[in-house]
């Protein structure tokens, strides 16, 4: 039934109140005493009632408020936000580029603007490709490829609409285009593709393999060798950007055990990740939540996310129930009846702590800092040294990983092209087969003669393995280093510092001098990479037919040229992981998880170690030398029992180090504990129970307690 329309001299009354119900009753000594009211007076009181405290949630301003918020409105910043910090920050790199070169030319980059031609972008983009100076007169590669020399023209259009408002002329983008390839051939660049890679989970695994291994690359603490395997591991399995990656937060992490649909004895654990930065174009993107169950009898527990990341958990006492403190309490519990899901919250404050940190070395050790977040060029640095170690032939990058993931998915039949796209954060397939889809890995002569394809062979022959070679130089030898002192370049270099070493100290001469012994080291540096550039080189022509020269005149036969694990080298801590890790798979459930439980508290336990610096073990020799056989590993449950015994006593065996002479013991102490004590912080003294507040303190302390004298350096830090 409709709302009947009242007017404003009629008072609101609900339809009960017309009606002739024993309900009026009721209200006749209320009638009675109100029939004298005035209704124009009732109504008037009801329009005067102060309404704002009905308001008082509410945030009122005057119109001055929005007007001067509309006047101060950046347009600039609208733009801004439309591009990712690293696009924005080559598109403010060419359009400093621009300012330079009109200011080069005497011209006002303003009016280059309206006035742009073909002419102009020539002169420009030739200008551009000769630049070999950077900021602060840092030499810089410059333009070497065309492809690069056409990305730069695609920001410089970009520019162009940002400072003028408008997109250039179609015709002139036109002749901007020939302009590139004109451009491109008069400066001799190079019009190859970049090769790419792809990281398949056989590769992964391979360099994880090696990245817990090697001795070459070390660690301030066993948590960053740890972190960054579990990086890859998820860069492999989710696809994400390295970026999006060292921006997980405690929060965006949580773990489940969840009640196995098949009847098993045991839940499933569930280990899900929600990345929320993501790249973004106009705009945020959906979030993806990844799902990652555990696998039972895996075949490798090297690339068990699982694994690292629980021992990482269990050694920042992450879980919010304190009796949740090692993984046999862990896999003990189960799912109550009549419930699905066990969660494994964590503790709140470290809701807003980055899984993947850094480490601070200070006078105690080096702390996990895990309010600091890890850096994607750090990921990259050591991916790109990893890969070194373990052979590749190609530059391991972060993205290697993503290809592999997008070519996982693009190959699954369980996965559509809408649900990859979700996954990848592209916006149709053509960016998978655009940038993606570089190289064909199907067996095309099968497909061709109908017979069964070798998909296994193919598939191996477009990885990253195919290239693996750890003879491959990775450093210049000794001799090669000091050879780049015997420059006709170096050498005049040397000789001007040498002209200028005695200069006073603050003087204009000083200065020269400081900016010449730069210089040197500098050049020195570019040349040794030029060397080991040609080193490289000439070992990827020549080795191949050194090798089936070798062969053919029965020289070598059937050598392995992957060295076995330099156990010398190792620390017990070190050896137990590597135990642990490289498992098989138990025949029972209890051996299984025997065997994930062992794992988890060798990684746990290496986590705390502190490494020393790399290992000056030479493991590759010269083609014909003989390998010797791998040291046959430890029985899991020694290991087990060594990591069980060190986590219950909690205390670290205690390291000593010899040093040739006193002077050698007092340079560490004040390198290693005096110049890391910061304003602040404290230091206890393990032998004496003595807790020092300042380094003046702790080297009183060390001199009249423990004989260790730090005379003149330790006097300058504590002045």
């Amino acid at each position: 039934m409709p709302r009947a329309r009242y007017s404003e001299d009629v008072p609101i009354l609900d339809d009960e109140s017309t009606s002739d119900s024993d309900s009026d009753s009721l209200f006749d000594n209320e009638a009675d005493s109100g029939a004298d009211t005035d209704l124009d007076s009732l109504l008037a009181e009801e329009d005067s009632d102060d309404e704002e405290d009905l308001f008082d949630d509410e945030v009122r301003h005057p119109p001055e408020h929005y007007r001067a918020n509309a006047a101060n409105l950046d347009v600039q910043r609208l733009r801004q936000r439309r591009y990712s910090p690293k696009t924005q920050a080559q598109l403010d790199r060419v359009k400093e580029h621009h300012e330079q070169y009109c200011t080069f030319q005497t011209w006002d980059p303003a009016k280059c603007y309206d006035e742009i031609s073909p002419q102009f972008i020539h002169g420009f983009l030739s200008w551009a490709c000769d630049q070999r100076r950077g900021k602060g007169g840092r030499r810089r590669p410059g333009i070497k490829y065309a492809s690069s020399l056409e990305t730069f023209w695609k920001c410089y259009l970009i520019v162009y609409k940002i400072e003028t408002g408008r997109k250039l002329d179609p015709m002139i983008q036109v002749n901007g285009q020939d302009v590139v390839k004109i451009v491109a051939v008069e400066k001799d660049l190079d019009f190859t593709k970049r090769p790419s890679a792809t990281m398949y989970a056989e590769d992964l695994a391979e360099f994880a393999r090696v990245l817990l291994a090697t001795t070459e690359m070390t660690f301030d603490i066993g948590w960053l060798r740890i972190q960054l395997v579990l990086f890859c591991q998820l860069a492999g399995i989710t696809g994400n950007r390295p970026e999006a990656l060292v921006e997980l937060r405690y929060r965006h992490l949580k773990l489940t055990l969840i009640r196995d649909p098949d009847g098993g004895g045991r839940p499933r654990l569930f280990v899900e990740l929600t990345p929320e930065f993501t790249k973004g174009f106009l705009g945020s993107k959906d979030v993806n939540e990844f799902k990652i169950p555990e696998i039972i009898y895996d075949p490798t527990l090297v690339l068990s996310p699982h694994v690292f990341l629980l021992g990482m958990l269990f050694k920042a006492r992450a879980f919010k129930s304190p009796s949740i403190d090692c993984p046999e309490r862990l896999y003990s519990l189960k799912v109550l009846k009549g419930l699905n899901e066990q969660p494994l919250p964590l503790r709140d404050e470290m809701n807003d702590e980055f899984i993947f940190c850094e480490a601070v070395r200070e006078a105690q050790g080096v702390r996990i800092a895990r309010e600091l977040q890890l850096s994607s060029g750090s990921v990259r640095y050591r991916m790109k040294v990893g890969g070194e170690i373990t052979g590749f032939g190609q530059v391991l990058k972060p993205y290697n990983l993503r290809d592999g993931s997008a070519k996982g998915l693009n190959e699954s039949p369980d996965v559509s092209d809408s649900l990859q796209n979700k996954i990848l954060q592209h916006a149709s397939i053509g960016t998978f087969l655009k940038h993606y889809l570089n190289d064909i890995n199907v067996d095309l002569q099968g497909v061709y003669r109908r017979l069964d394809t070798q998909k296994d062979l193919m598939r191996f022959a477009c990885s990253m393995s195919r290239s693996i070679d750890p003879r491959r130089p990775r450093k210049l030898t000794p001799e090669q280093t000091a050879s780049v002192n015997d420059l006709p370049y170096i050498l005049k270099l040397h000789t001007r510092v040498n002209d200028l070493s005695n200069a006073p100290v603050g003087s204009r001469k000083d200065d020269r001098l400081q900016k010449a012994i730069k210089r040197l080291y500098n050049e020195k540096q570019r040349k040794r990479r030029e060397l080991l550039k040609d080193v490289k080189e000439r070992y990827k022509s020549e080795q191949p037919v050194k090798d089936s020269e070798r062969q053919l005149s029965g020289m070598v036969v059937d050598e392995d040229t992957r060295d076995a694990l330099v156990r010398a080298d190792m620390s017990p801590e070190q050896l137990g992981l590597i135990d642990a890790i490289l498992t098989l798979p138990g025949k029972s459930p209890e051996q299984e998880l025997q065997r994930r439980i062992t794992a988890i508290t060798a990684v746990t336990l290496y986590c705390g170690v502190e490494e020393g610096a790399p290992s000056r073990h030479v493991r590759r020799g010269p083609p014909g030398t003989l390998v010797s056989p791998p040291v046959q590993a430890a029985e899991p449950d020694v290991a087990l029992r060594k990591a069980i015994s060190s986590i219950r006593t909690d205390k670290r065996p205690k390291r000593v180090a010899e040093y040739a002479n006193p002077g050698s013991l007092s340079r560490h102490f004040v390198r290693k504990h005096v110049s890391k004590l910061k304003d602040g912080q404290f230091v206890n003294c393990m032998d004496c129970g003595v807790r020092l507040k300042t380094r003046k303190d702790l080297v009183i302390h060390a001199e009249r307690f423990h004989g260790t004298v730090s005379r003149g350096p330790a006097e300058r830090l504590i002045a």
